[in-house]
């Protein structure tokens, strides 16, 4: 069965904006951070401290209050989590100072700790039998919309006019998105058991080993990103608005990957022991792919245009790991799906916040092309471990 146009889940879309919100604020500090320390007379990294502090909020949100959206539901979370981001977007346009946007940002961050795992968990209740990947992948979407939209026209916004324009504008999609969750007849399942901890869902067979290709991915992913913006004013003599190509490209090869999330579908239909390929198989291959091309950014960066091509294949590629490593986790323990997904955005913004404080410190010492060994690295641990976890899972399986 395939979904048609007409058919779509309902609530997809919105989801979709959820998404699309929460990527806009966590990927478009760093395009617009060297207006930001012009404007506060601070050093770059300085600014990206907020970004931190947004993955530090996240984290904190997603481990310790992500569990609870299956008590009271996703519809309930998701709209309380959109009002608390637009406070927090209105509070970014108007510090003053690297500190107050900080606090902003961390606030950010609580709410989005509980907007993406209630907007994944929600996917995977609304998709029809056997669609999960498909419909978690028009949900992705929200980043490419975050990316191609969002970031691309921020960039443009905060050279054309001020970076403070860029958060009012957020503030104002926030409101008009609450307004369409509130009139919204999203799913509200919720149950009356006891809320899973963190632990518990650390304790559920195959969640650690997924979460630790998660880490590396994350790590990599925002150690790097994170400081393209720098590199094209500083590395490459551009202005801010040249990020707007940078986020474009890599959100058109984002979205151009959904393309493959049916093949997904096909490749892991049935159980993991006669699937064609383990999703950590296909991790794996996700993995050593984006190893590849950390590697190929050493050449890449050196120029723009070559740069702009390979923010493309990076989006394409970052498109189907995320896809691999959601579906995987959403597949794990339907009871405890939201507080898994709780943990897997933990575990994502905890990496965005330690990626871009070590990569940082890397940067100040080094150059950019550095910073893509550094990632390599990561991933190269991740697709290596994925691989033999696999094997050794295959091996220890009883055969039928």
């Amino acid at each position: 069965m395939k979904i048609s146009p007409s058919r779509l889940p309902n609530g997809v879309w919105l989801l979709a904006a959820v998404v699309a919100m929460v990527g806009s604020n966590s990927l478009l500090l760093g395009p617009i951070a060297p207006d930001i320390a012009r404007d506060f007379s601070v050093r770059v990294d300085s600014v990206l401290t907020a970004s931190a502090n947004f993955g530090l909020g996240t984290a904190a949100s997603a481990f310790f209050l992500a569990r609870y959206i299956d008590r009271f539901g996703v519809r309930r979370v998701l709209t309380c989590a959109i009002a608390t981001l637009m406070a927090a977007f209105i509070l970014s346009a108007l510090a003053t100072a690297s500190l107050t946007l900080s606090v902003a940002q961390f606030i950010a961050g609580l709410a989005a700790g509980l907007a993406l795992p209630a907007s994944y968990a929600c996917a995977a209740i609304i998709s029809p039998p056997k669609q999960e990947s498909r419909v978690l992948g028009l949900v992705l979407t929200g980043w490419t919309i975050s990316l191609v939209a969002g970031v691309s026209l921020s960039a443009i916004l905060a050279d054309l006019v001020h970076w403070r324009a860029v958060f009012t504008t957020l503030a104002v999609m926030a409101a008009l998105l609450l307004a369409s969750l509130l009139r919204a007849s999203l799913p509200d399942r919720r149950t009356e058991t006891v809320a899973s901890t963190p632990f518990t869902a650390l304790s559920v067979t195959g969640v650690p080993s997924l979460l630790f290709f998660v880490a590396c991915y994350m790590t990599a992913f925002y150690g790097v990103y994170n400081f393209v913006g720098d590199h094209l004013v500083k590395g490459l003599g551009k202005t801010i608005g040249a990020n707007a190509f940078i986020a474009f490209s890599y959100g058109c090869g984002f979205g151009l990957a959904t393309i493959f999330d049916p093949l997904l579908d096909k490749l892991l239909d049935g159980s993991t022991t006669t699937a064609r390929l383990t999703r950590n198989q296909l991790a794996a291959i996700a993995l050593a792919l984006l190893t590849a091309l950390y590697l190929g950014l050493l050449w890449a960066s050196y120029g723009f245009a070559t740069l702009v091509a390979a923010s493309f294949l990076w989006g394409l590629l970052n498109h189907i790991g995320l896809n691999i490593l959601i579906a995987a986790l959403n597949s794990v323990d339907a009871r405890r799906r939201g507080a898994i997904m709780g943990v897997y955005s933990g575990v994502t913004y905890l990496c965005m916040s330690v990626g871009t404080l070590l990569f940082a410190e890397i940067y100040i010492r080094a150059e950019f092309s550095t910073l893509c060994i550094a990632a390599a690295v990561l991933t190269l641990t991740g697709a290596v471990s994925a691989w033999f976890s696999s094997t050794e899972s295959r091996d220890q399986t009883p055969p039928p």
